[in-house]
């Protein structure tokens, strides 16, 4: 009698998706976990173990699967968000500067932030042209970022920070510490958690020796704490959220605190408090309200509804309150500029996989068609992993037509994934 096969969650993780996927596929051609490991040149107990999501297979292996089981690039896309999984597991088993993304290296700079004197820090020297040229240069790369995702522009910042930062930041720290915050939130899109955290660090040391405190807040708040929760870990994340709305109170303007708080109430939903999130939430709509633009630091401008759209609505999905996160991430879509390609993406993406987790399998197809749409344009992992995190919620639903359908369209659509493949 043979085992009954292990049950398995697609959406619980990028190996457990990959798992199902082969097992899927093993299936509808009629072949046993033997007939496989024979096409593949490796013993039955490995095919058992990859589809029971008990062993992380290799780049060649998965190039293989895809071959033998005809997915057509399907599971050779994964292998990114294979390979990020692989370090993320690294990092935390055996942690070290050189795994990746740590939670705990935040903890020292975040102290040293919080202990710093603005009385103490350097004076600057005047701006020039030069710096001025800088600034419209970072400007207009945030929006090519925006708008085309980060395989196409973190080359030319990653070489700006190595090539330029150190003539920059005596001149505009403040322009330095943005093109390492956009260093790293590309990073970031490029799967490369540990690489983003390292120039998100960089950023906080050189604002804080600067005293630029509220700045220092944001890196703190916002980018390093999205990366914690980007990571699994959401205890690090409201930690840091809480860390700046401590530090910046006496300081913070309206939109500053609403974003900050935005980022404590995702915290509270991935722990699945939902009455700490409302509370929170209720917070970053009262901060909002009293938010003017032209009064607000020039980097946080940007966030306004839309932004508050899309942080509810993550919430709610994390809270499993679908159809006012089905709502909420309709209203991101509808508000957002359409130059914003990879929110779309992200967005329109989040709205189908609470639709299928909701059992609306026709509807979350109909909006999961447009997620692909919007992600096709991009060079971005984010886009292309929010794509594969909605596939993997209709992944129990995969032989009903429709998601067959859209299957097909999203690998015909979908570009390779453009990621860092280093720690």
């Amino acid at each position: 009698m043979g085992q009954i096969p292990k049950e398995l969650e697609p959406t619980r993780s990028a190996l457990h998706f990959f798992g199902a996927e082969v097992r899927r596929l093993r299936q509808n051609l009629e072949m046993s976990q033997a007939d496989l490991g024979k096409e593949l040149f490796v013993h039955k107990d490995l095919i058992r173990k990859i589809e029971a999501a008990e062993r992380m297979p290799s780049e060649d292996l998965v190039k293989r699967c895809d071959a033998v089981l005809g997915a057509g690039g399907t599971l050779r896309r994964l292998w990114p968000m294979l390979e990020r999984e692989r370090r993320l597991r690294l990092s935390r088993d055996a942690p070290s500067p050189a795994a990746g993304f740590r939670s705990e290296a935040t903890d020292r700079p975040v102290l040293d932030w919080l202990l710093a004197s603005t009385k103490d820090a350097r004076r600057l020297r005047a701006n020039d042209e030069g710096v001025a040229s800088a600034a419209e240069y970072l400007g207009q790369l945030r929006n090519d970022d925006h708008t085309q995702g980060a395989g196409l522009t973190y080359p030319t910042v990653a070489a700006i920070v190595d090539r330029d930062l150190h003539a920059l930041i005596p001149h505009a720290p403040a322009v330095a510490a943005g093109f390492l915050e956009l260093a790293g939130y590309e990073a970031v899109d490029l799967g490369a958690d540990g690489i983003a955290q390292r120039h998100y660090l960089r950023a906080l040391d050189v604002v804080t020796a600067y005293g630029d405190r509220l700045y220092g807040g944001y890196l703190i708040a916002v980018s390093l704490a999205h990366l914690s929760l980007h990571c699994g870990d959401a205890d690090q994340a409201a930690r840091l959220a809480a860390a700046a709305l401590r530090g910046t109170e006496h300081d913070a303007s309206s939109a500053v605190r609403a974003a900050f708080r935005a980022v404590l109430a995702r915290a509270h939903a991935r722990r699945g408090d939902e009455a700490s999130c409302a509370a929170a939430l209720l917070q970053v709509e009262a901060d909002l309200s009293r938010s003017a633009a032209a009064e607000e630091p020039a980097w946080i401008r940007y966030f306004g509804e839309a932004d508050l759209a899309d942080e509810k609505a993550h919430c709610f999905f994390d809270l499993g309150l679908h159809e006012l996160a089905q709502r909420e991430a309709a209203q991101a879509v509808t508000l957002l500029d359409p130059s914003r390609g990879r929110r779309l993406a992200i967005d329109t993406a989040l709205h189908a996989a609470s639709l299928a987790r909701a059992r609306q399998i026709e509807h979350a197809c109909a909006i999961g068609r447009q997620a692909v749409d919007h992600a096709a344009g991009l060079a971005s992992f984010r886009g292309a992993h929010r794509i594969a995190l909605m596939m993997a919620e209709l992944q129990p639903h995969a032989e009903l037509p429709v998601v067959r359908d859209l299957a097909e369209y999203a690998q015909t659509r979908l570009p390779s994934i453009v990621s860092l493949q280093h720690p």
